[in-house]
């Protein structure tokens, strides 16, 4: 049985296999991007609320203008600039005040985490699953990050976000890397 992974690289074209060494490159600089995240977790934070901001503004250009240009009945135009008005206050309170758009965040974040810890748990006792010690692990450590940032918050709200999206930046260098490791082994031919 030949796993997706795999699958991918015996399939990958023979340019982008000749090229190995930009994706490692690459895999590096994001994995150099996930460790200064996780040092600077704060102004991660930031970078990542005020992001998230920008983004809610542009969708709010891009719904108001939507409604101006869709034909339809009046209903449609007031709800889609009702909407449009909603993103962009929550996007510019994202930008002005990051510092506490961050906590309130890290504060859902922390409730989804407890409630997904919960949920998990409970689905791992009431069904028959095989390997029910890792679906209890899984939900053990949901249910162990929400209390932490419900813990220390408002406190946690300052790093936390930067921190989650360090390690994630972190685990995608690694996965990137990895596949310029496997396209290397294709250009060589010893993969085929």
């Amino acid at each position: 049985m030949q796993r997706q992974f795999d699958f991918f690289l015996s399939s990958a074209p023979d340019v982008l296999a000749v090229q190995w060494g930009w994706v490692i490159a690459l895999g590096i600089f994001v994995g150099a991007l996930g460790i200064l995240a996780i040092i600077r977790a704060r102004m991660a934070t930031f970078i990542a609320v005020g992001f998230l901001g920008a983004l809610l503004i542009v969708s709010a250009v891009s719904v108001l203008i939507f409604a101006f240009s869709a034909a339809g009945l009046w209903t449609d135009f007031f709800v889609h600039v009702i909407w449009a008005v909603l993103l962009a206050i929550v996007g510019i309170m994202l930008l002005t005040r990051p510092a506490i758009s961050a906590e309130a965040i890290t504060l859902l974040i922390a409730f989804y985490f407890i409630s997904e810890g919960i949920l998990v748990i409970g689905f791992a006792l009431t069904s028959q699953i095989e390997g029910l010690w890792m679906y209890l692990l899984q939900g053990g450590v949901a249910l162990l990050l929400g209390a932490l940032l419900v813990t220390g918050w408002p406190f946690t709200g300052l790093w936390a976000i930067g921190t989650f999206l360090g390690i994630d930046l972190l685990f995608k260098g690694w996965g990137i890397i990895a596949l310029g490791f496997g396209l290397r082994a294709i250009s060589e031919g010893s993969l085929l």
